[in-house]
């Protein structure tokens, strides 16, 4: 497998990347990370998610790690920019994103998507905001620790048509305000991973192991949980 450094250049803005090719390539990913998080944090599930045969890009996003812009709202521009920038390799992208990087990867134009503990909530309660401000704000380069959630109530909601490709999983010790929107989901396509935290999920076996999967299933009609 060959792993590099990259610059996603487009219109909308210099995407710094860590791309990983495998030997033989069925289609691509996108790992998007959470608010406050970097690519760097997501390497481990990248290269699982490469194993499988897809050609797989993590990105900083604005604001976050290497990504010298600003975080704003046009955050969602760049994956919907990154994906079609994907979909040049050929094959079907998918976006599989934590926490924030969930929802974005929910509502991105991907051919599939899986949401990590995914901020589908549009608000946050007093404990979780304090959390953000203490444990994550300072990674990020934004001008106020209220831009999250003002994104957030702004971008549309998720939805799950059952001709599109989409999974949640969350984790029963997740925050409280995503495993309740979580449990809440009309649909059959969430997972519950039992005594999952919001800052472990995405290095758990039991979490990769359904990613792995699903992605099975997208690409090589292994199993028949995606569907055709």
């Amino acid at each position: 497998m060959e792993i590099q450094r990259a610059i996603i250049r487009l219109k909308t803005a210099n995407t710094p990347a860590i791309v990983l090719t495998p030997e033989n390539e069925v289609g691509t990913a996108l790992v998007i990370h959470g608010y406050g998080g970097s690519k760097e944090e997501q390497l481990g599930l990248a290269f699982r998610i490469a194993e499988t045969g897809l050609k797989t890009f993590v990105i900083d996003l604005r604001g976050h790690g290497e990504n010298a812009l600003e975080f704003d709202e046009a955050v969602l521009s760049d994956v919907q920019s990154i994906v079609s920038y994907c979909r040049s390799f050929g094959g079907k992208v998918i976006a599989i994103g934590h926490s924030l990087g969930g929802r974005l990867a929910l509502i991105s134009n991907a051919d599939a998507a899986i949401g990590i503990s995914p901020a589908i909530c549009e608000t946050f309660g007093g404990q979780t905001r304090k959390k953000l401000e203490e444990l994550r704000h300072y990674r990020v380069n934004e001008r106020s620790s209220v831009t999250l959630e003002k994104m957030l109530s702004a971008f549309p909601q998720p939805v799950f048509p059952k001709t599109h490709k989409k999974f949640v999983l969350f984790g029963s010790r997740d925050i409280p305000e995503i495993v309740d929107s979580c449990r809440q989901l009309d649909t059959d396509k969430a997972f519950e991973i039992k005594n999952a935290l919001h800052s472990d999920i995405f290095t758990l076996d039991t979490t990769v192991s359904i990613i792995v999967r699903l992605i099975d299933s997208l690409y090589n009609k292994k199993h028949e949980t995606l569907g055709s």
